[in-house]
């Protein structure tokens, strides 16, 4: 495996609608046709490529070498995202970009952190290169993450305490009228209502800090 130590973002420089009906797989094809048939390249130069949707396709293995950054390809990894026609590298991510394709490209840089962690720097194409691409600061992008939290996600967050409050409430209202036995068996009961309701809370808790809308 080879040493890995930068993640470079690029764009396409493709309208937003170019494409629109064919899928992220076919788009990606395309894009390899013109690597490979129009500059020679042996294969794809990115690693991945996000689509408008968010969707994440992968393009060289990432243990090649990529084509992307001339005189940084070696230890890095090149994610490309679809769009960017016009762009220059002062606009604003949302110029020219989705907000699937931030979503996707953020949950990207974080998976290959933790899988690469000798990476320490991410950066845009033209930071290496006088190219507006991917066309935008990706410094500021990352600087300016948008919050994970939301109304939606707090209301589903506080729905789950509720539900495991309430349960074992009505369990517990109704201890003080059995027997001994009873009272051990409702009991026993109400310990796997709150770890069940504590289970459902832990997965809702890690889709929310993931950003999941």
């Amino acid at each position: 495996m080879r040493d890995i130590d930068t993640i470079v973002v690029h764009c396409t420089a493709t309208r937003p609608q170019w494409w629109a009906g064919k899928s992220a797989e076919e788009k990606v094809r395309e894009v390899r046709h013109w690597h490979v048939s129009d500059q020679g390249f042996s294969d794809i130069g990115y690693h991945f490529l996000i689509d408008r949707d968010g969707t994440v396709v992968e393009g060289r293995p990432v243990e090649r070498t990529g084509a992307h950054a001339r005189g940084h390809n070696t230890t890095s990894i090149g994610i490309s995202l679809f769009g960017g026609h016009g762009s220059e590298r002062t606009d604003d991510f949302s110029d020219h970009f989705t907000p699937e394709q931030d979503k996707a490209l953020r949950g990207l840089i974080q998976k290959l952190e933790v899988e690469h962690p000798s990476i320490r720097k991410i950066i845009g194409h033209n930071e290496v290169s006088a190219k507006a691409c991917p066309g935008f600061q990706v410094k500021s992008w990352l600087q300016h993450k948008p919050p994970r939290t939301s109304a939606t996600q707090s209301k589903t967050v506080q729905a789950s305490v509720a539900t495991a409050a309430g349960g074992v409430g009505t369990v517990l209202s109704s201890v003080g009228g059995l027997s001994e036995t009873a009272q051990v068996a409702l009991l026993g009961f109400a310990g796997i209502v709150v770890l069940g309701s504590l289970f459902i809370l832990r997965e809702r808790l890690k889709a929310w800090a993931s950003g999941w809308r």
